[in-house]
């Protein structure tokens, strides 16, 4: 069944601001959220490979546990991290913001960028270069081809302040990417950070989440779609955590992977929140900001 017919629910992260939309459709745009680099280092050890990286790392409290670190200033040793940057179609030059990214340890990320864009990233690393492959899809915005679903390959190189590379899709165009590494990738993970009972709101549509202490989960949403699945643990020592799910919504069921991040509360105006990148594989995708 195609994805307008499922009537899935879409939570894409679009300018400064979050838009949901269902099937292929999409709303305006309410709400806003910076980046998170501001969590700092925590002063662990510095891995020789991103040493400059931790240079500039502010320094804060942490409010997550973190154990055995694997890093100096908590920079890990490779790719993988939590990002935000910019993609540039380098043909017209148009800067397209990425206003957040995760990468795990084992190559799997993904991406979401200010147009509504949502990339599935697969990468592996020799040395300070990346390479791998990503595919791409959008429930409104076109890729460089004039689609709304394309692939392609990914080569960059580590660098001090994240990654740096190109996008180049399969019809033979080709876009920079840019990422900043954030800080708060260092916060390290831990289920029992994640139990509660969260929820997003937007233009009518809402989500329900509650999550237990072993990071299984169930959800509802406004479109009375159900969601079952569980976050899982990568590396306790970093902040990105598995998720997995079954997305039940009109009579279909839908499995849905990603990743997901945690962010604690920051002063009086940022409340604690979880972000959730996740899809069918297929071109349905869920960008959510749980609070």
């Amino acid at each position: 069944m195609s994805t307008e017919g499922r009537l899935l629910p879409i939570v894409a992260i679009t300018g400064s601001s979050i838009m949901v939309g269902c099937g292929g459709s999409s709303g305006p745009s309410c709400g806003s959220y910076g980046s998170y680099g501001s969590y700092g280092s925590y002063g662990m050890a510095h891995p020789p490979a991103h040493a400059a990286r931790a240079a500039s790392a502010p320094r804060v409290a942490s409010a997550a546990p973190v154990s055995s670190p694997a890093s100096v200033c908590g920079v890990p040793v490779g790719a993988d991290g939590i990002y935000e940057g910019t993609l540039t179609n380098e043909p017209t030059q148009q800067e397209n913001p990425i206003l957040i990214a995760i990468i795990a340890e084992n190559g799997d990320g993904r991406m979401s960028a200010q147009d509504g864009t949502y990339y599935r990233l697969n990468v592996s690393q020799s040395s300070n270069t990346v390479t791998g492959s990503f595919s791409g899809y959008s429930q409104g915005a076109k890729f460089p081809d004039g689609s709304q679903s394309v692939a392609g390959s990914l080569t960059a190189v580590i660098t001090s302040p994240g990654l740096s590379g190109t996008l180049t899709y399969t019809a033979g165009e080709t876009a920079a990417l840019f990422l900043n590494f954030d800080y708060a990738y260092n916060l390290g993970s831990s289920l029992s950070l994640l139990a509660g009972t969260w929820s997003y709101s937007a233009n009518g549509f809402s989500l329900t989440a509650t999550i237990q202490a072993d990071g299984t989960f169930s959800a509802v949403d406004s479109n009375s779609c159900s969601y079952s699945g569980s976050f899982g643990l990568i590396d306790s020592n970093v902040n990105a955590y598995s998720e997995n799910y079954i997305l039940s919504c009109n009579g279909s069921n839908v499995s849905y992977t990603g990743l997901a991040s945690y962010f604690p509360m920051t002063g009086s105006t940022a409340p604690a929140h979880i972000e959730m990148l996740a899809d069918d594989n297929a071109g349905a995708y869920l960008v959510a900001d749980l609070q």
